[in-house]
């Protein structure tokens, strides 16, 4: 390991043991879309106002909306209210914290760590969308919603280590340790953002856990199975599902490769359409 690497780790152990993350605060607006949705007296109209005091957000939330896998006929979503009738409070939840994810992880011009942001964008947006999907159609005891939002979270590990290594931009001129240091510290990176944001444990405990490939076979499925196998169909292609063999995580959401290939087959545009909805 080279040694601005080297000082990279030491300090980041630190960091982390002593739970002092300089961490990106999380975007008012997606605040206050939680405090909304965590209000028992809360109600869609509730939501609506708050969600229409951000464009962007608005925006994303109705192309989730209108998006093949949440449309429901011909009827296309105009209104912020019919969304949210439309997707549930938990899917507006999703809206976001995408939109929070790309806000707080925000780059300035000319940082060495841009265009690793953009695809890691891009393929957060992937894992999720296919998160969902495996959480709806496999057996899970959460729900597909929270698939999602792990799926969202689960590279903000990667985010805060990148942003991170603009302090030593001689790291981006050895990838290899830069690479090396991403997949030793992420997870539990990606543990102590979730926490402090104040998001669910099992969420927590599903981005800490997502790179466990063995595991009790006959145990209930958890968020970390879903990542595992939704990880691996992002970077592969949700065409590789048929190649995926006997792994721990289909045991233990009661499928095989077989059926997953052709239930991601049949989901396909679905899945597609989300990755749209989330990108912009």
């Amino acid at each position: 390991m080279s040694n601005p690497a080297f000082e990279f780790v030491r300090q980041l152990g630190q960091d982390l043991a002593a739970g002092e993350f300089e961490l990106p605060p999380f975007p008012d607006t997606a605040i206050r879309v939680q405090e909304c949705i965590n209000d028992p007296d809360s109600d869609i109209q509730k939501l609506a106002a708050v969600v229409a005091t951000e464009p962007a957000l608005a925006a994303r939330l109705m192309r989730m909306a209108n998006s093949a896998m949440m449309r429901r006929g011909p009827i296309e979503v105009t209104d912020i209210n019919t969304a949210i009738s439309r997707v549930g409070m938990d899917m507006v939840q999703n809206a976001a914290v995408s939109f929070a994810a790309r806000e707080a992880f925000k780059a300035p011009p000319g940082s060495p760590c841009i265009d690793d942001l953009n695809t890691l964008r891009k393929y957060s947006v992937k894992v999720a969308a296919i998160s969902y999907v495996i959480g709806k159609h496999c057996q899970f005891g959460g729900k597909p919603d929270e698939a999602m939002l792990a799926g969202l979270l689960h590279a903000v590990g990667k985010f805060y280590i990148l942003m991170k290594a603009t302090d030593h931009p001689e790291l981006f001129s050895d990838r290899q340790s830069l690479d090396g240091l991403i997949a030793q510290w992420h997870t539990g990176v990606a543990r102590a953002i979730v926490e402090s944001w104040q998001f669910p444990e099992t969420v927590a405990q599903g981005v800490d856990e997502q790179e466990l490939k063995e595991r009790d076979r006959i145990g209930a499925a958890d968020l970390s199975d879903i990542l595992f196998v939704a990880n691996l169909l992002a970077r592969a292609g949700v065409k590789a599902a048929a190649e995926l063999g006997d792994l721990d995580a289909l045991a233990r959401l009661r499928t095989d490769s077989e059926h997953l290939s052709s239930m991601l087959e049949d989901n396909e545009e679905e899945i597609q359409s989300m990755i749209e909805a989330l990108s912009g």
